[in-house]
């Protein structure tokens, strides 16, 4: 301390010893001139075992491995070194040799770090990086669970009835089917279903049964072993039964399931094993199944055309997703969440006027929501104007697959006394007979009509239509 008092000022030595990194000064002969009290808190060194004593001492003393500024004075040139104490310590020390005009070494002057607090730190770092990522990835699960109860507009009663109890069951691991007319809205309740579950972290695996060939369903959902059938990969292909483990299958349409997968469905069901196609070793799986239709299964049961054990089995928690035309004060809400979605996906921003919003709420939508979404996105793109009426509603119309009064519902109710469901299905034939005249094919009079082929083939049956005679 005497040599600092000499030869620098008192403010100049209350910085260095106010500095948190360890200061020592060494002069050219390899003796330490001074060091601050840093340097004792970090490496617990003492300084009347240190101040005046040769670096090269403390070495053969074992008090320290190894000395930067031994080096810088025998290299001549600035150095950094990891140095242990023999307290234990492990410290980073920086030396800076301090020249004369003539380029001699007068003085090595050295930083010292405790490398064991930056390593500390370090640790602390990734520790808490770590759990940004955990806090992320659950304010992510959160996120995607939030965003799946927000696809989900539930004003009426009766929909708040069915959300409120697909909450209830996400935690059950048993079947769940869901039915209600095709466009409510079931698959919203299916990922709300799975997103609220304890197996949200795995996969939810979706299939339309209505929508694969009968001989090609089944390899999809089982699976199978190689060379089992011809043009099967080499390598086998592992089903959706399998690609679902520990997750959700969600099978869409199971009303068109045939009958012979029917009962390999059960055997899953009731043994949650599944064999490949060409297999014979059962391989155990995993899975909730979540069921859905737009099909009377009651009905399918009694005429022989669904398995009355499948449906028990399939029928544990039942949902119902009532239709558009039974949760009015669903419609208005419902326009509006098309439109912010519009905004949001095309930048296009555009409001309905009373008496348009008025004639949505009167209308039934056979079509449910898909067909109100639909109609809505189609307006808000054509009408090129900030505040659509019914007029440009109706002109807009005229101009697609079919016209549909939006006032059908007020007009008809005034002038006819058939009964509703007569009503319906005499509006539903005329629909179906105007796209099949418009459309050269059934598959693209469905796709218009937003159906499946399947679904439109039945209701040609029922109503006793052919394409043919159109």
């Amino acid at each position: 301390m005497s040599y600092l008092k000499n030869q620098e000022s008192d403010e100049f030595t209350q910085i260095i010893n106010s500095s948190f990194d360890g200061i020592v000064i060494v002069d050219a002969n390899g003796i330490i001139l001074f060091q601050n009290p840093a340097y004792e808190k970090i490496t617990g060194l003492k300084a009347k075992d240190c101040v005046g004593r040769h670096l090269q001492d403390l070495i053969d003393e074992g008090m320290i491995d190894q000395s930067v500024s031994l080096r810088v004075l025998q290299e001549q040139k600035p150095l950094t070194i990891v140095q242990k104490i023999i307290t234990g310590k492990k410290v980073l020390v920086s030396g800076v040799p301090i020249m004369d005009t003539a380029g001699n070494i007068q003085k090595v002057m050295c930083n010292i770090r405790d490398l064991t607090t930056l390593n500390q730190l370090e640790k602390e770092i990734i520790e808490l990086e770590k759990q940004n990522q955990r806090v992320n990835r659950e304010l992510e699960e959160l996120k995607e669970k939030q965003d799946a109860k927000n696809a989900i507009v539930a004003h009426d009663p009766k929909m708040k009835a069915v959300v409120e109890r697909a909450l209830r069951v996400a935690q059950i691991n048993s079947a769940v089917l869901i039915q209600g007319e095709s466009g409510v809205g079931k698959e919203g309740i299916v990922n709300l279903i799975h997103q609220y579950s304890n197996r949200n972290d795995k996969p939810l695996v979706r299939i339309n049964c209505g929508a694969i060939p009968e001989q090609l369903l089944e390899s999809e959902l089982f699976g199978y072993e190689s060379g089992s059938f011809t043009g099967a990969s080499h390598k086998g292909k592992p089903g959706l039964f399998e690609v679902a483990s520990k997750g959700t299958l969600f099978l869409d349409e199971i009303g068109e399931m045939p009958l012979q997968l029917q009962v390999k469905l059960l055997r899953v069901l009731q043994e949650y094993e599944i064999t490949r196609i060409g297999g014979v070793k059962p391989i155990k799986v995993d899975v909730r199944i979540i069921a859905a239709t737009n099909r009377n299964l009651d009905d399918m049961v009694a005429e022989g055309k669904f398995r009355e054990d499948l449906y028990y089995r399939l029928n544990i928690i039942p949902i119902y997703v009532p239709p558009l035309r039974e949760r009015k004060d669903d419609i208005i809400p419902l326009v509006y969440h098309f439109l912010n979605k519009i905004k949001h996906t095309y930048g296009v921003n555009r409001m309905f006027t009373r008496d348009a919003l008025e004639s949505f709420r009167q209308y039934d939508w056979p079509g449910n929501v898909r067909e109100l979404q639909n109609l809505v996105e189609r307006v808000s793109l054509m009408v090129n104007k900030p505040l659509i009426s019914l007029t440009d509603i109706k002109k807009e119309v005229k101009t697609g697959l079919v016209q549909r009064p939006l006032n059908h519902t007020v007009d008809h109710v005034k002038k006819e006394f058939l009964p509703l469901k007569e009503q319906v299905e005499e509006f539903e034939q005329t629909l179906i007979k105007k796209a099949l005249e418009q459309f050269p094919s059934i598959r693209q009079a469905a796709k218009a009509l937003q159906i499946d082929q399947s679904t439109l083939l039945r209701k040609m049956q029922k109503y006793q239509i052919q394409k043919d005679a159109m």
